[in-house]
């Protein structure tokens, strides 16, 4: 009886097992769509709801999304810093506060942004930097484009615009990438002291300007190159360059620091702004037709393809690792702030830019 019931209704039955199948794979892909929504969702709100009204000092990281070792060794050591940078009668003053043990009073207008771009990256990935940033909450998560070394320029240009359109009390930005030590502490120090005009006699030895100003509409202070030919293959390759036969001079990307003024005028000119591949490259050809900007090189910021070395001025050291980090912020922490390096020693020659010649002879 059952064999000649199913032979009956056999072609129901196996349309049946089809269709039931078929309906659980379209319910789960749904489920995966909307799971994929809601964390998109989810990264959406951690980045539209913070607000950060009174910071005045953002310290923009460029990271990688796979690189949460080396954002736990920046905060673990030079970014507590930020604490030697106290206020009295409304005045922003240094001295050295750090302690293995006190806790430190936490400011609201320092604080330090890691850029990372989201779009495409898969679930995993995301949901582990959701949950790095439910312990840290510096994370600027940006789903307007994907990660990569091509995107660079692309990644400065959206975070610029992020941080224009949230820090409305902004002062000055301080760039660097995730292998580099910031004292940014003595950053701070010196733009509440000098800046714009950095013209004090305490730091005219590390500084060259390219000319003096009564007043200066911006700042673009870092470690300056202008004889830099350009790449016309390899990693570096810049297939869409037209304006010279080498670079427009620019401050190198490790670190360098960009006034508020700066930060909007790309903020509000990025969809007519060229990028190229690398970020610092592309910021010294946005930044070049802007007059009254006062550029600086300065001598402490050791930010070039390879570490001159090290100094206890630096202000900058990059191409470090999490290792080197945390060797420097243990040299600094027992001599009081006094010793950047365990031994100094220099393994290139710095040179003072010179601002009064054509580029390609800027540099000896």
């Amino acid at each position: 009886m059952l064999r000649v019931y199913l032979k009956k209704y056999k072609v129901m039955i196996l349309s049946s097992i089809l269709f039931f199948y078929l309906g659980c794979g379209i319910t789960l892909n749904l489920i995966r769509m909307d799971c994929a929504s809601a964390a998109l969702e989810k990264v959406n709100a951690i980045k539209i709801s913070q607000k950060f009204d009174n910071i005045e000092y953002p310290i923009l990281i460029i990271s990688s999304p796979e690189n949460e070792g080396k954002r736990d060794a920046i905060r673990a050591t030079w970014a507590n810093f930020a604490h030697n940078i106290f206020v009295e009668n409304g005045v922003k003053l240094y001295k050295w506060n750090h302690s293995w043990i006190l806790s430190q009073p936490q400011h609201n207008f320092i604080k330090l942004f890691f850029a990372i771009g989201t779009r495409n990256m898969n679930i995993v990935k995301l949901e582990k930097l959701k949950l790095e940033n439910s312990r840290t909450n510096d994370l600027l998560l940006l789903d307007s484009f994907e990660d990569s070394y091509k995107n660079l320029a692309v990644k400065i240009l959206y975070s610029l615009q992020w941080l224009h359109s949230n820090l409305s009390e902004m002062k000055y930005l301080i760039k660097g990438d995730d292998d580099s030590f910031l004292r940014i502490d003595l950053i701070i120090k010196d733009l509440e002291a000098f800046a714009p005009n950095m013209n004090e006699p305490e730091i005219q030895k590390y500084v060259t300007k390219k000319k003096e100003l009564f007043k200066y509409k911006g700042l673009y202070w870092g470690y300056f190159d202008g004889r830099a030919r350009v790449y016309l293959n390899g990693k570096w390759e810049e297939r869409d360059w037209f304006l010279c036969d080498t670079y427009l001079p620019y401050a190198l990307g490790g670190g360098y620091v960009i006034s508020k003024s700066i930060v909007q005028y790309v903020a509000n000119n990025a969809e007519l702004l060229s990028h190229y591949n690398s970020e610092d490259v592309s910021m010294g050809v946005w930044t070049a037709a802007l007059d009254g900007i006062n550029r600086v090189h300065d001598i402490r910021f050791d930010t070039q393809w390879k570490s001159r070395g090290c100094e206890n001025t630096m202000l900058v050291r990059h191409k470090q690792t999490p290792s080197d980090m945390f060797q420097m912020y243990r040299t600094l922490v027992h001599s009081h702030g006094e010793k950047l390096c365990k031994t100094e020693n220099s393994l290139r020659k710095y040179y003072f830019y010179d601002w009064n010649v054509l580029p390609t002879m800027c540099c000896k």
